[in-house]
């Protein structure tokens, strides 16, 4: 009786064992798994050939993707795709949630100005040609423009004063262009008699006129039905700086030091200020200030219908770049190899992250509703 009862526990405690084994199994779910959600990010690229996503309210880097070359070409963001084109021409298709690159392809030519988005494609200026890519496609042209000089600026798009179709238009060398948007098309070519080089892009916010600053230091107002000059205005150096237009105001930064207010129609000054140094950060309006860069390591913000200066911030080395602003948040990076937030209102510092490089290109916001570009971007509304 005794060895029966010795049977009964025995297997009463293997199959209590046995239970314990088979419940301690893990159980997955049939689920899919959860999708990582599209989130604000900051984007910038710095010399070590390094693109950053960074927390805009915080500076918190969400990733970091390599890429072959340098970046000039400030980056792009077409249907929550994040474009970036180096120097050498080569263009990266990126997941902006996680910093994978989905495709690659080299465009052919040297890439500095920044890629405009059209019709969910980039019009890109490589090498001595402007072309209409489309990412969906293998990045294939669509179009082809021969400007026939090396085309270092941005371009822009609006409607000509007469017209309602969308025309693209740009600067190099000494020319002034203006194409189909559709299909590349010239609509017309326009020299500038005495100019010297354009390396300031183009502003085409007014649909009537466009604006282009010049190595000769003087600021050009063309007309946009046929690029014949309307009015100049002198600064006293080369301009850099792309000007912007808005409010009947025509802004840009020189090389003499001074940011200037033109009459967009006269091309009559209505103020200036004077900066330490050299200014080639192209403005940037928010909330009726001006924001821009200097040589002299400086981020100035002006009453933007005075030019009087509300704040600056000072940071360790020059700013080329051009800054933005949302959310009451000034963004902007310096040669100092960082990235800053500043109070827009304030100055106030809110926080700075260090990518280790300098940084050749500006950086963009994008937010769930759409992209935050610099004046630097062809599509930037001003």
């Amino acid at each position: 009786m005794t060895t029966l009862k010795k049977i009964v526990l025995g297997s009463a405690a293997l199959l209590s064992m046995m239970y314990s084994l088979q419940s301690c199994k893990k159980t997955y779910s049939t689920d899919d798994a959860l999708a990582i959600p599209y989130v604000a990010s900051v984007y910038a690229v710095n010399s070590n050939k390094t693109v950053y996503a960074l927390e805009p309210g915080t500076g918190t880097k969400r990733w970091e993707a390599k890429v072959n070359n340098d970046v000039y070409a400030t980056p792009v963001v077409i249907s929550r795709k994040l474009y970036v084109v180096d120097v050498a021409g080569m263009i990266y298709k990126i997941n902006p949630k996680n910093g994978a690159i989905e495709g690659t392809k080299s465009l052919g030519g040297p890439v500095f100005g920044t890629p405009l988005v059209y019709d969910n494609k980039l019009v890109i200026p490589i090498g001595s040609t402007v072309k209409l890519i489309d990412p969906n496609d293998n990045f294939n042209a669509v179009w082809s423009y021969t400007a026939g000089v090396p085309v270092l600026t941005t371009p822009t798009i609006n409607v000509i004063k007469t017209g309602t179709d969308k025309t693209v238009f740009f600067v190099a060398d000494t020319n002034v262009y203006a194409l189909k948007a559709a299909t590349g098309a010239q609509v017309w070519k326009k020299g500038v008699t005495g100019a010297g080089i354009f390396n300031s892009s183009i502003c085409a916010a007014n649909s009537n006129y466009l604006y282009a600053g010049n190595d000769d230091g003087q600021l050009y107002a063309f007309n946009s039905n046929d690029g014949s000059t309307y009015w100049t205005y002198p600064t006293g150096a080369a301009i850099k700086s792309s000007p912007i237009s808005i409010g009947g105001n025509v802004i840009v930064g020189s090389n003499d030091r001074q940011l200037y207010s033109v009459d967009s129609a006269t091309g009559l000054l209505r103020w200036k200020y004077t900066a330490a140094d050299r200014i080639s950060s192209s403005p940037f309006v928010y909330d009726q200030n001006v924001y821009f860069g200097s040589n002299d390591y400086n981020l100035y913000a002006l009453n933007i219908i005075d030019g009087t200066l509300k704040w600056k911030f000072l940071s360790f080395s020059v700013i080329t770049s051009s800054p933005l602003a949302y959310g009451n948040t000034l963004y902007f990076n310096s040669y100092d190899k960082n990235l800053y937030a500043l109070n827009s209102e304030t100055g106030a510092q809110k926080w700075t992250y260090n990518t280790n490089a300098t940084m050749n290109a500006s950086m963009i916001l994008d937010t769930i509703s759409g992209s935050v570009v610099p004046s630097i971007s062809g599509n930037y509304p001003y």
